[in-house]
């Protein structure tokens, strides 16, 4: 049934009379239809949820109970016809912001007592051109059409869930936690799609269990987003406004999620078993075993403990040749540490000084791993406070009573979506010495002001203590505001981090600094055909020492970067750049740098080509002085997708640095051949060489998820000594893991 805009229909059952509305605005009528549900009690009023914002004070439309579930096969067959009909206030949030989208979409929704069931109708007037290639779990579902769904079950404005997929039923999700995107939590959730005449359908299954929900609230946020990939098009259920993103809950519709809530037990049980071979100087077989045990202590409280954890299946680190005098702060990969890791992030601190970093846990500095004998976790909330606790035990030869590291974080709700919060740690992995830390933040967020823009904004305060005494100056404290809008895009920042200060749990480049960072952009939309954006702006930072001191300072001017209707970039860029080393030091571990005070120009420029492609190319060129010499990098990367089945991608980045000590050249290549047998059977394959290591290194990984949670792994490692072409094998590792979670 084709509905116009702005009709809202909730289908009358076959055993219900229908409620019907007319409610006639000035130039112009809608009609607005509401079924008595056979599941529902009372008579509530019918609604209409349009541009974010409820019509005068009806209910929100509640969501269609059912008794039987429908099957999940992609395909939307008659019992979806009773499900609860969206209204149909689509817009374009791209390329014409606020236009009526150039195709069609239905969203449907219905529940029991277990489960949200939604389906989405995507029609399209040229299904041979859907464009449709990955077929991964957690995969760049981005780059194909796909339908996007945002959840906040506790309608708190700062929290929530965002479930994604594409035709071929290649899902996505991640856990929104006070502002921020946590893109490593993964959801225990199921969905499929088909394409079929009329373009494309997808059903999506997300279990009451596997979110945080508050049982007391009937209303619950939500929101979806359709991209149109061929159009680069993307198109909004609500609140299509360029200056607000899907995922600001706080600008999300509300549903009626009427009726008893079963989450089960809540407990949940992971056992893992693996094998391991090894041949070094000889062929070492080894079996290994744990379990991990989930219990949801309340609908919005999640208990994680583990014992004897095991991280085989985790992709080795992407390779990176340190040009700079500061340490690199790697990601983090692990599972049972991302998960929720959302919860422990800080005063919007994205990389430096961070008060707790997890892969300090069972991790040497040179990324070795190190026997975690075992864990807990609390995350979640309580009312109004957000919670993160994190306990591990280690098996330490040094002590027989091992170390153990703590994390702990709350936060408090206050005004509309900020919060009040507080941190601590203790635990020192980088020495014998005892190490603690407590921080406190203010975090403020607002989407409200003239337009739907967004203000951010964020305050911080940490102390360490090493030794159990307080140093002198083992402080750090700073300060941001951003104001991240489509047009206009700023932020500020300062911080000063003391001499002293130490986070043995956290990561920090260097310390007894004042650092001033900020920058701006401006967005020009021309009138073009051709061209979509056009981007000017500036940033850097500058880095003191604690008397003012000048010991670095970075400004980058993008003049311009363009944006074409196609998908595709280029981008010039122009830098100053100030380094004053107090210290002789070594770039990549090999060329002598003298102290002193250097600065030199840069010049950057660079393309990438669209992703909708199976094609995609990218590549930059950057000429500038470097320490008193001259440094030249060519970088450049290829994507080849020719079906969704295979995947053929190579990256390379060259540098030729010469300095009055010396030369250097450098190469780091890496390339992936990645098989996708199913959207849950994958084979992927990467290898890496650089120069500075001499060695080639190569990752197999076969997964087979039968569903989320219950997974077979099979991993190949092997590290390959080249010198001069003349290959010799150094390690390699074969490894065999299955987990099976029962739930009760």
């Amino acid at each position: 049934m084709e509905l116009a805009s702005p009709i809202l229909v909730f289908p009358v059952s076959r055993s219900a009379i229908g409620l019907v509305m007319s409610i006639v605005f000035a130039g112009g009528a809608a009609v607005f239809a509401q079924s008595a549900d056979p599941v529902a009690e009372g008579g509530d009023e019918a609604a209409a949820i349009l541009g974010g914002e409820v019509l005068g004070t009806m209910a929100a439309p509640q969501v269609f109970g059912v008794t039987e579930a429908p099957e999940i096969d992609g395909v939307l067959e008659e019992i979806w016809q009773d499900g609860t009909l969206l209204a149909d206030t689509w817009r374009q949030v791209d390329p014409v912001e606020g236009a009526v989208p150039s195709q069609r979409t239905e969203i449907r929704l219905m529940r029991d007592s277990r489960n949200l069931y939604v389906g989405v109708r995507c029609f399209d007037d040229h299904p041979d051109e859907i464009i449709a290639r990955a077929m991964i779990r957690d995969g760049n579902i981005s780059a194909d059409d796909n339908v996007l769904m945002v959840l906040d079950p506790k309608r708190n404005l700062r929290t929530g869930y965002v479930f994604s997929m594409n035709p071929l039923g290649a899902r996505s999700d991640s856990r929104l936690v006070n502002g921020r995107t946590d893109v490593d939590w993964n959801g225990q959730w199921f969905g499929r799609a088909a394409i079929d005449e009329h373009g494309w359908t997808a059903e999506f299954v997300i279990p009451f269990r596997s979110i945080s929900i508050d049982a007391d609230s009937r209303n619950w946020g939500i929101n979806f987003e359709r991209t149109i990939r061929r159009n680069n098009e993307r198109v909004r259920w609500t609140s299509a406004d360029r200056d607000v993103s899907v995922t600001s809950v706080a600008d999300a519709g509300i549903v009626d999620m009427f009726g008893d809530i079963d989450q089960g037990s809540g407990f949940d049980v992971r056992p893992y078993g693996k094998l391991t071979v090894q041949e070094d100087d000889g062929t070492d077989v080894t079996g290994a075993g744990g379990v991990d045990v989930f219990w949801k202590i309340t609908p919005g409280l999640t208990f994680v403990g583990t014992v004897n954890p095991d991280f085989a299946e985790t992709e080795v680190d992407q390779r990176i040749i340190n040009f700079s005098r500061f340490s690199i702060r790697f990601p983090e990969k692990r599972d049972f540490f991302l998960e929720d890791a959302g919860y422990f992030n800080f005063g919007g601190i994205r990389s430096t000084p961070l008060p707790f970093y997890s892969r300090r846990i069972g991790l040497s500095p040179q990324g070795e791993p190190q026997t975690i004998l075992g864990g807990v976790k609390l995350t979640g909330s309580i009312e109004d406070v957000s919670v993160g606790i994190l306990d591990t035990q280690m098996d330490d030869e040094v002590s027989p009573a091992g170390r153990n590291y703590f994390a702990g974080r709350a936060l408090f709700n206050v005004f509309e979506q900020s919060s009040i919060g507080v941190i601590a740690t203790n635990g020192n992995p980088l020495g014998p010495e005892s190490n603690s830390l407590l921080g406190t933040d203010f975090n403020f967020v607002t989407t409200d002001l003239s337009g739907g823009r967004t203000l951010s904004g964020n305050a911080w305060f940490q102390q360490t203590f090493t030794g159990g005494e307080e140093d002198s100056d083992a402080t750090a404290m700073g300060a941001r505001i951003s104001y991240p809008n489509d047009i206009v895009n700023w932020r500020l920042g300062w911080a000063r981090i003391g001499s002293d200060y130490f986070p043995a749990l956290g990561f920090v480049q260097r310390t007894g600094i004042h650092e001033l960072f900020g920058g701006g952009r401006y967005r020009w939309r021309p009138d073009s055909p051709l061209v979509r954006t056009i981007d000017l702006g500036v940033g850097g930072f500058m880095v003191t020492d604690l008397d003012l001191e000048i010991e670095s300072m970075d400004l980058e001017f993008e003049v311009p970067k363009i944006q074409f209707e196609r998908g595709d970039e280029i981008y010039l860029e122009y830098g100053i750049q100030q380094e004053v080393p107090t210290q002789d030091f070594l770039v990549a571990n090999q060329l002598l740098v003298p102290a002193g005070n250097y600065t030199w120009s840069r010049v950057e420029a660079g393309f990438e080509t669209t992703s909708k492609e199976p094609v995609e190319i990218g590549g930059s060129a950057a000429w500038s002085g470097y320490y008193g010499g001259s440094r030249t990098t060519l970088s450049g990367d290829a994507r080849w997708q020719p079906a969704p089945s295979l995947l053929l991608a190579t990256a390379a980045q060259w540098n030729d640095i010469r300095l009055d000590t010396g030369r250097l050249e450098t190469w780091l290549v890496s390339s992936r051949v990645n098989f996708y047998f199913t959207p849950d059977v994958s084979w992927e394959n990467l290898i890496q060489y650089d120069t500075q290591s001499g060695t080639v290194g190569v990752n197999s990984r076969f997964r087979w998820a039968f569903r989320d949670g219950q997974e077979v792994f099979v991993v190949f490692n092997q590290n390959v000594e080249a010198d001069d072409l003349d290959f010799t094998i150094d390690t390699t590792e074969f490894i065999a893991k299955i987990g099976w979670t029962f739930s009760f």
